[in-house]
């Protein structure tokens, strides 16, 4: 059995000191990703208040009197409203895991090495 190479036929092959080599990332501790995460709970906020709205809005009751004079009781739900007071908090929740994770790459620290003497 063959295995593969690890490199393209197309391109030229790479020696193994550089293809082992990490790829250069961008720089961590970046304080404009708290900015980012602010913004996010605030709209995640809204998204809650909105969704409050809409889940109160989307329910009607409606009475009509009954064959026996007692008053019959219905509620007539507007799918379309409660769908979107599920999704806003849903999208809520979505915005407040990634404003965690904005603000812990807001502030991550990158650890040097020590010197050996």
């Amino acid at each position: 059995m063959t295995l593969p190479e690890p490199w393209s036929a197309d391109e030229p092959m790479l020696s193994e000191n550089a293809a082992d080599a990490p790829e250069p990332r961008g720089g961590l501790a970046q304080p404009w990703r708290a900015v980012v995460a602010a913004v996010e709970l605030v709209l995640a906020g809204a998204l809650v208040v909105v969704a409050w709205w809409l889940w109160d809005r989307s329910q009607l009751v409606v009475e009509v009197p009954g064959a026996t004079g007692l008053p019959m009781r219905s509620t007539r739900i507007f799918g379309d409203r409660a769908a979107l007071g599920i999704v806003a908090p849903t999208l809520a929740a979505v915005l407040l895991v990634d404003a965690v994770r904005q603000l812990m790459l807001a502030w991550a620290v990158r650890r040097s090495r020590a010197r050996r003497d």
